[in-house]
């Protein structure tokens, strides 16, 4: 399974030619190779291997025959296991943009629940103040006071249905258990 170019033997690997299809890598050697530094690194690592390495490969050529077997093994295994992870984590094979965005998404969900907190809180501070009517400290404090009960108010109200959910879900599967 070697390919051969300009006459030379290249060996395949199915472990890095699988890790080479998924869409975050593959856009990340491309990167690589557009970029002046990696250029340059490919460069500089290429000239290494034709000045050091590429004399000397003919010499391994006898021991690899004897572990070549092994070599082979591992790289299915590895291939192999590549595949089950890609079933259990099908996130590894969605494009680099859509990933980059569900990324920024998880990363600033708190600041954006943040300001959506903030602004239902003055939401409800202006209500409150225009039901209080008039103008000044007192009316202020009013309102402010009121917005603090309401506030918490739909708080509570939030975490006694969150853990209504879960007792009765509780209840479903203690059920699913003893049946």
């Amino acid at each position: 399974m070697a390919a051969q170019v300009n006459g030379e033997v290249h060996p395949s690997s199915a472990t890095l030619s699988h890790i080479t299809g998924y869409p975050v890598v593959s856009d990340g050697i491309a990167y690589f190779k557009g970029n002046p530094y990696g250029q340059k690194s490919i460069e500089l690592s290429d000239s290494a291997y034709r000045t050091f390495a590429k004399p000397v490969i003919p010499y391994f050529s006898k021991p690899y025959q004897y572990v070549s077997p092994y070599i082979k093994k591992a790289d299915l295994i590895g291939d192999d296991t590549l595949t089950k992870i890609d079933a259990r984590l099908p996130a590894l094979k969605k494009p680099t943009h859509e990933l980059w965005t569900d990324g920024k998404d998880f990363v600033f969900f708190p600041v954006r629940k943040g300001y959506k907190t903030k602004d239902h809180v003055f939401d409800v501070y202006h209500s409150e103040y225009k039901k209080v009517g008039g103008d000044g400290l007192v009316t202020s404090g009013k309102a402010l006071v009121s917005t603090g009960l309401v506030v918490t108010t739909e708080a509570l109200t939030w975490v006694g249905d969150f853990l209504k959910a879960r007792k009765v879900q509780a209840k479903e599967a203690s059920n699913n258990v003893t049946q």
